[in-house]
């Protein structure tokens, strides 16, 4: 019995998708044949997404639709995917965003936060050229922390990892100040829930087979019975009633000559709507977990896949270690770089760039349709369907990359002058329109920052001695878990 009801419920489920996807009223992407009911292309999609959907392209044209684990789901190529990016009225990041990590449930003080983009930009991006010598100090700590002198040659599987832990330093000390920053049970949150989250990211959405979208709501039931986030949180809390009340009384004391601390959390603090007679803890924490998230997240996994780069291509090497040495000249007695040097690791940024171009998923970026919508070619697609940018369309054509798109050439970027954070046509991993990612100079800064150490103090290459290309997982791509040897310069 129980066996013909799911029989039932997953027939109705695909003809209510195969009702939509034929509505007579929109001219809508041509949907690619497929053999089996109810997977539809979901087993191809995840198994030879690369070359599936080149060849999906070569029949279909530019935009055509795929069914995708109990879902008709829209694939953009490069000829209209600068619609989807900038037409944010009728394309949402956000939402699709949420439905892969339901931070709604996980940070469920932040329903009032509306501005965090804003915010972000105010209270960090604009502040970047203050926080050099701190997140350089912070960087070298880690990395001797975690990675060491390596007078004997040293081995670091799933480096990954290691660089949450590295990337976490520089993050918690401009998010919650220097103090707090020297606490290992600080770090240890910041790096945890950081993985955390992109686990529950990582979620197949297998239930969507019975239903649309039914996976998300199980896993929001589930949340809020077991939300992992709370753990940290409450470390994080208890740390921040004890800072907060510290600067409270400290600023009453000393007056006009208190040393103001320059970081996020005094910046919340200084809120018109902060009280400090009534403070919401809780929603404080959930607005620094947010940022730890997307900083350190995309930080570490860029950084892995440049440094996985590096050490599997290591006649590179010497090139950038005489950029780096040059670069160096210009540091004071310490050793910490002026903000100004980044300009001149531009051999270094080109490598960085080149890195990223070729580690970018092959189709990302989904965007939810908030109303129907009809791209410049007349075809059109419904509201609250899920559009995902076929971005391989942009990294492997040669007009918009160079000759050999396919091949790693790491100062390729040199001469077009197109450096690491710059958006564009033909680099799309920080999105584009005004919604661009608003943390990629912060991002970009740390990682030329780890790099310019790293290049000048070790000597890498792959435990294997070969190029060890990303994990792939369907047509997401994920820093490889390979070793790399570490090994001190002489």
């Amino acid at each position: 019995m129980y066996q013909s009801v799911i029989l039932g419920s997953l027939l109705l489920a695909t003809l209510y998708v195969l009702k939509r996807m034929r509505d007579p009223k929109l001219n809508m992407p041509p949907l690619v044949r497929y053999k089996f009911p109810i997977i539809g292309h979901t087993y191809i999609y995840l198994t030879n997404s690369e070359e599936f959907l080149k060849q999906c392209k070569k029949e279909y044209g530019e935009i055509f639709s795929l069914y995708l684990w109990g879902e008709v789901k829209t694939i953009v190529g490069k000829e209209h995917l600068q619609e989807v990016l900038k037409r944010d009225d009728s394309f949402d990041a956000g939402i699709a965003f949420e439905r892969l990590l339901p931070l709604s449930v996980i940070l469920k003080h932040l329903a009032k936060f509306q501005n965090s983009t804003k915010v972000l930009k105010e209270y960090v991006m604009n502040k970047l050229k203050t926080y050099t010598e701190r997140m350089q100090k912070n960087l070298n700590f880690a990395t001797q922390k975690y990675i060491g002198d390596c007078d004997e040659p040293k081995i670091i599987s799933n480096v990954y990892d290691t660089m949450t832990k590295i990337i976490c330093y520089p993050i918690a000390d401009i998010f919650v100040g220097k103090e707090l920053s020297q606490y290992e049970e600080i770090i240890n949150t910041f790096s945890d829930f950081t993985i955390d989250a992109a686990k529950i990211s990582m979620i197949p959405p297998v239930l969507d087979f019975i239903y649309p979208r039914l996976q998300y709501y199980i896993n929001c039931i589930i949340l809020k019975i077991y939300n992992p986030a709370v753990k940290h949180q409450r470390i994080l809390i208890k740390h921040l009633k004890n800072q907060i009340y510290k600067r409270l009384q400290e600023k009453e004391k000393y007056g006009d000559s208190w040393k103001r601390p320059a970081d996020f959390l005094q910046d919340l603090l200084e809120e018109e709507s902060f009280d400090p007679n009534n403070i919401n803890y809780a929603e404080i924490a959930d607005k620094i977990c947010l940022f730890i998230f997307v900083s350190i997240h995309t930080t570490s996994n860029s950084c892995t896949h440049v440094i996985m780069d590096l050490a599997s291509r290591p006649e590179y090497i010497q090139e950038l270690y005489k950029e780096q040495l040059e670069v160096r000249k210009e540091a004071d007695e310490n050793g910490i770089l002026p903000f100004e040097a980044l300009n001149n690791m531009k051999k270094l940024d080109s490598f960085i760039r080149e890195s990223l171009r070729l580690s970018e998923s092959i189709s990302t970026l989904p965007h939810v349709v908030t109303k129907d919508y009809t791209f410049a070619n007349g075809l059109q697609v419904p509201k609250d369907r899920a559009v995902h940018l076929y971005t391989d369309d942009v990294y492997l054509d040669e007009s918009l990359q160079g000759p050999n798109p396919k091949s790693f050439e790491p100062f390729r970027h040199l001469e077009t002058n197109a450096s690491a954070t710059k958006i564009g046509k033909n680099f799309l991993l920080f999105g584009g329109g005004k919604h661009a990612c608003p943390g990629r100079q912060l991002a970009i800064n740390e990682v030329k920052f780890f790099l310019h150490n790293v290049i000048l103090k070790y000597n890498l290459r792959t435990e294997s001695g070969k190029i060890e290309g990303p994990k792939m997982i369907g047509p997401r791509k994920f820093p490889s878990e390979a070793g790399i040897v570490f090994e001190k310069r002489k």
